[in-house]
């Protein structure tokens, strides 16, 4: 059942209309002769012209005042004048019908009561046709200028309240209270962000249920549009004002008992909606600052520009980032179409709208992961949105953060038509294993795309040592290696250097001598000799299964601790 009929405000401001025009004093003695439901028009300007042609120079919102001479000897041309100037929009025409003895018939009459098209006899009043021009020409003005006062003066009351640092929902309070009314403030997905005292007293769901109706069938207007709500008992009428910034922020409604609001109502209707426009711009462009500080910490240390923890936490202190406790990272990509490939060369204007439904869709997933039990910080990384999310200790249970990732993609395409997948990478307690973890979930990402999957959520499937040992304090690890490697520390730089990728390369050769001497691309005998002095230095035996796991171990460790790119800067140095 239809539970609403639409009427759009095409006025295109405010003006006056026919029937506060009439009550001016120089026109107490005018007359409407037929026409009489056409009294609401607005009239926007007076023409006094006298020509055949005149109604060609005629526009929207004109009250034409003539003596009647353009048609006294045209009796067969009176109907189409009528029906032509009804078809432009003009206001009514207004004459003096008995200076030239001019008869109007009754089918013109007849014509004009149909079209509701209004015709005024002023032949009772005794002013000239220049006086009433210039007299009503000022009613005009003085309404227009009562206007903008008030309006000037309503804008500034918002405008003040902001400053202040009332913020939207005072606006929307005060404006419930100016228009006796209750005010809604819907945002662009459609949660109500702010309401008036009035509207908090009604039964939101009667009330919100036909509103909600109307805006899913019209997702896109510009202009204020009001309805009839059939099935309301109370506050039937419903004015909608879209707010627009750079994007469609959302919607301002006016609810009425009477469909006919004031125009000093829909002034201050508009000026909140300025007000309002502006307010959220501000905050929009607080809000972008912040979220790019936050993005580009995380890019950095995703990328290892920040190469010290103490560094790393004391930035990241806002975000939430601890020095004990484990973090996992998700990444959230958008899906796109099998079909097509992404073009990664943007226009200005491409960029813009790029980053603007990026934003949107930002909040979108926010706003889901906010549903969940789970602390977390959200950032993105050019068409990507990472997700890192602080566990608290032995929470992590991969197969639940699988089903409610999946629970979110699936949430996301049915509410807005988003599809999404997500890439999950391992654990880990070292602040700056974010780059790891983060390149485990692209890899995890990618896997599924590989496989042409859509709304899906991998997590990084090889189980290597590293993930392992991530669990491990760094401050352990970096002990650990240090003992281990201890023994070289005193040695040349370039022996040492020889000595550790010589005893690398044969554990990883599976303790092969000849193996390692062709990858070394030396003698078997020089392995020989840097082996033996290896096990003098360290006192240890090399071969040994137990010394073999702890060397292992913490050559392991120096791809989590950065220690190859530590020596060969020494190196470089020395």
């Amino acid at each position: 059942m239809l539970d609403f009929i639409t009427y759009y405000d095409e006025s295109g401001g405010l003006k006056m209309d026919l029937q506060q025009l009439l009550t001016i004093p120089i026109l107490s003695k005018a007359k409407v002769i037929a026409g009489h439901r056409g009294l609401d028009r607005l009239v926007q300007s007076i023409n006094i012209m006298d020509a055949p042609d005149i109604v060609q120079f005629l526009k929207p919102g004109d009250m034409l005042l003539t003596n009647g001479y353009i048609l006294k000897d045209r009796p067969e041309a009176h109907l189409g004048f009528i029906t032509d100037m009804h078809a432009i929009g003009c206001a009514a025409l207004a004459v003096k019908t008995q200076r030239f003895s001019l008869e109007l018939s009754p089918q013109l009459l007849e014509t004009a009561d149909r079209l509701g098209f209004p015709i005024i006899e002023l032949s009772e009043i005794d002013n000239t046709l220049g006086e009433i021009f210039q007299h009503s020409i000022s009613a005009i003005l003085q309404n227009k200028t009562h206007e903008l006062h008030y309006a000037l003066s309503i804008h500034k009351q918002f405008s003040t309240m902001v400053m202040q640092g009332k913020g939207i929902p005072s606006i929307v309070d005060t404006l419930s209270q100016l228009l006796s009314s209750p005010v809604l403030l819907l945002g662009s997905k459609k949660q109500i962000t702010a309401s008036s005292h009035y509207a908090e007293q009604m039964d939101d769901q009667s009330l919100a249920a036909p509103l909600l109706t109307f805006i899913d069938e019209h997702p896109s207007f510009h202009t204020t549009i009001s309805i009839c709500l059939l099935t309301a008992e109370k506050y039937r009428h419903a004015e909608f004002h879209p707010i627009f910034t750079d994007r469609h922020e959302g919607y301002l409604i006016a609810l009425y008992d009477s469909s006919a609001s004031s125009k000093l109502s829909t002034l201050a209707l508009e000026q909140a909606v300025n007000v309002i426009g502006l307010e959220l711009t501000k905050k929009q462009a607080v809000k972008e600052r912040s979220r790019r500080y936050k993005n580009e910490y995380f890019s950095d240390l995703i990328q290892g520009f920040i190469r010290s923890e103490q560094e790393a936490l004391h930035r990241g202190k806002k975000y939430g980032l601890q020095a004990k406790g484990s973090s996992v990272l998700i990444i959230a990509k958008m899906d796109e179409p099998l079909t097509n490939k992404p073009n990664h060369i943007l226009t200005p204007s491409g960029e813009e709208r790029f980053i603007s439904e990026r934003d949107a869709n930002y909040e979108l997933i926010k706003q889901e992961f906010t549903k969940l039990d789970l602390s977390f910080v959200m950032f993105t990384k050019n068409d990507q949105f990472g997700i890192l999310v602080f566990l608290a200790e032995s929470s992590w249970d991969e197969h639940t953060v699988i089903q409610q990732l999946e629970w979110i993609a699936g949430n996301l395409y049915m509410a807005s038509q988003l599809s999404l997948s997500f890439g999950i990478g391992n654990p880990y307690t070292n602040v700056l294993d974010i780059g790891l973890s983060y390149k485990e979930a692209v890899k995890a990402l990618q896997s599924g795309y590989q496989m042409r999957k859509t709304r899906f959520a991998h997590s990084y499937q090889t189980m290597d040592i590293s993930r392992l040992l991530r669990m491990i304090p760094h401050d352990e690890m970096l002990q650990f290696h240090q003992e281990t490697f201890k023994p070289f520390e005193g040695r040349d730089p370039n022996e040492r250097s020889e000595l550790m990728k010589t005893l690398s390369s044969f554990y990883e050769n599976h303790c092969q001598i000849v193996d390692t001497a062709k990858e070394l691309f030396v003698h078997r005998n020089t392995v020989i000799y840097r082996l033996e002095k290896c096990e003098k230095l360290t006192g240890r035996n090399i071969k040994d299964p137990m010394e073999s796991l702890r060397f292992r171990l913490a050559f392991a460790l120096e791809s989590l601790l950065n220690v190859n790119s530590a020596l060969s800067e020494a190196d470089h140095t020395s």
